[in-house]
């Protein structure tokens, strides 16, 4: 795919592409910032960082309110929106506001505890065994359990959860991933029946609970709401965290300068999030009729924001293939930017300082397993591994 660009023929979903996107997106920022493909029904791929950005921004322009178009190809045809990040302001603004209180500041630091005690639970485990898989023992139930704990969910039902959230966004198997679209439904569902029956504090409970302009959200909308929540809240925390941890695997000289400079934690993880960007794309519809560097964009075409492409722009941030821990300033897009950014994010962040904190202290030096294969997920508009086979060399008190 590298050799020869086929600019009609952009495959984000191409095993290269997925590998490393990055080659096709520096030659395309360069040669072809707007460039449309004509794969999965036609989309167009915004590449350089101030073009992402606006498009963000500008939701009058791009709009997010056509279902299903986040995802390119759309995963499940649907009819009705995902609640809030299918709809545009003055409505998207009013969801939003029923859930700003839950991502407060002061709940994040209540979290913290809780999220430090699961973490250091899951890195003693693999302190003890010697080895491990730090996506499947690590990443997945971090992000997992602290979904869990932030939103109430019962932590016996996630093996569940997380099997269907995987085979939903399967670009392979479609009618799987449909099934397990269903599957999904149905169990939300039956949370909102048990909670109109006996609330309690948790995320579902207040959504209940509240109301917007005096409207009382409905069972429809409330599964909406829950099908973002609890199906994106841990894949894209879990990828950020894989990658990072891959990265710190064969970098040995930054994880010695994190754990000799505890200070650097914050600007890292905002690099690490810059580095990797979780969700490389993601789909807007065009509102308008509108151009963009000379190419004619029509109401209601296809229109992907290349986040990670965005992210690795050399005109805004030098050296973009390389982790500098110290970066400043980054202006990153990991989290998307205007009225759709991400809600979560505070929880990203927590996961992965916290990560950064205990793997310094507990496993101060660990490798990719010889002979382990570097498996990455097959989609190119996420960015995270399904697998990472470690050694633990060294433990705490023994470096």
């Amino acid at each position: 795919m590298t050799d020869h660009l086929d600019k009609t023929a952009v495959d984000i979903h191409d095993p290269l592409f997925v590998r490393d996107p990055y080659p096709v997106y520096d030659r395309l920022r360069e040669q072809f910032p707007v460039v449309h493909s004509d794969l999965y029904g036609g989309f167009w791929l915004l590449t350089r960082y101030e073009d992402v950005k606006q498009a963000a921004t500008n939701w009058r322009t791009y709009t997010s309110s056509v279902p299903g178009v986040t995802a390119i190809p759309v995963i499940t045809p649907r009819t009705e929106p995902q609640l809030p990040i299918e709809t545009d302001p003055p409505l998207h603004s009013r969801y939003r506001a029923l859930v700003n209180p839950v991502f407060s500041s002061q709940r994040m630091d209540a979290m913290r505890p809780r999220v430090r005690t699961i973490a250091t639970s899951l890195i003693d485990r693999l302190v003890e065994q010697g080895h491990g898989d730090l996506v499947a023992d690590y990443a997945v139930p971090l992000s997992v359990d602290t979904l869990a704990e932030f939103t109430g969910l019962p932590k016996a039902d996630s093996g569940r959860w997380v099997s269907w959230i995987g085979r939903m966004f399967n670009v392979r198997d479609r009618a799987d991933g449909a099934l397990a679209s269903r599957e999904f439904g149905l169990y939300i569902d039956e949370l909102i029946a048990a909670r109109r029956n006996d609330p309690t504090d948790d995320f579902l409970s207040l959504l209940i609970a509240s109301t917007v302009e005096g409207h009382r959200l409905t069972d429809e909308e409330l599964h909406a709401f829950c099908t973002v929540v609890f199906g994106a809240g841990f894949e894209t925390t879990a990828d950020a965290l894989s990658v990072m941890l891959y990265w710190l695997a064969g970098h040995p000289d930054d994880r010695r300068r994190l754990i000799a400079e505890p200070h650097l934690t914050s600007t890292a993880v905002e690099e690490f999030l810059r580095f990797s960007t979780p969700i490389q794309i993601f789909g807007r519809n065009a509102a308008v009729d509108t151009e963009l560097h000379g190419q004619p964009i029509r109401k209601m075409d296809v229109v992907a924001l290349g986040f990670g492409s965005a992210n690795h722009d050399p005109a805004v941030f030098p050296q973009p293939g390389t982790c500098v821990l110290d970066r400043g300033p980054n202006p990153h897009l990991a989290f998307g930017a205007g009225p759709h950014r991400c809600l979560g994010a505070p929880v990203a962040r927590l996961e992965l300082q916290i990560t950064l904190e205990e793997f310094g202290r507990r496993i101060p030096d660990y490798a990719v397993a010889p002979d382990a294969m570097v498996d990455w997920k097959t989609r190119g508009d996420r960015r995270g591994l399904r697998s990472l086979p470690v050694i633990i060399r060294s433990r705490a008190g023994t470096a």
